[in-house]
């Protein structure tokens, strides 16, 4: 009996000094540092030449693709002047996808600074998200001009409008 009782706590001794109040497992952190987004402008927007009649105005909407209608009281002359969507590169790491956020409004003033019109209801290609092949991706911006009735005859520009792109 004395063997056993001795054995027994030889045995506990043993097993409670195996045992361990702690244990470790490693592990490594790491990082990837893409390439910035960025943009860059390739042309501006040019809505072309337009005539309005005295007694009723209307819209100019300019399509990303470069395309133009109008409604109401403008007509698009067959003369058409510069029209151009606007147009701008965007560059960063490989295959990544970002959102594209167009202005809401931007105010276009005749060169006397005596009239001014808005565009907004911006729209691009792509639209609110683009992927990135290979690096870069162009998108083009189109908006609709509103015109009023009898608008002064000559150059409306606006200030600078922004397109903001950032990966998703």
């Amino acid at each position: 009996m004395k063997i056993k009782l001795i054995c027994s706590a030889i045995g506990l001794f043993v097993f409670a000094f195996n045992l361990k109040a702690q244990t470790t497992a490693t592990a490594t952190a790491t990082a990837t540092i893409i390439t910035p987004i960025s943009i860059s402008k390739n042309a501006d927007m040019s809505f072309g030449n337009i005539a309005v009649q005295s007694g009723s105005g209307g819209t100019v909407i300019l399509a990303p693709a470069g395309t133009r209608t109008s409604t109401s009281g403008v007509t698009l002359p067959s003369t058409t002047g510069t029209v151009a969507a606007a147009a701008f590169t965007v560059t960063g790491s490989g295959s990544l996808t970002y959102s594209i956020t167009l202005p809401s409004s931007v105010t276009l003033t005749h060169s006397l600074g005596v009239q001014t019109m808005a565009a907004n209801s911006f729209t691009s290609t792509p639209s609110s998200t683009g992927t990135l092949s290979g690096g870069t991706q162009n998108i083009s911006v189109g908006a609709t001009l509103t015109v009023s009735a009898a608008q002064l005859a000559g150059v409306y520009t606006s200030g600078n409008f922004n397109v903001t792109v950032n990966y998703n």
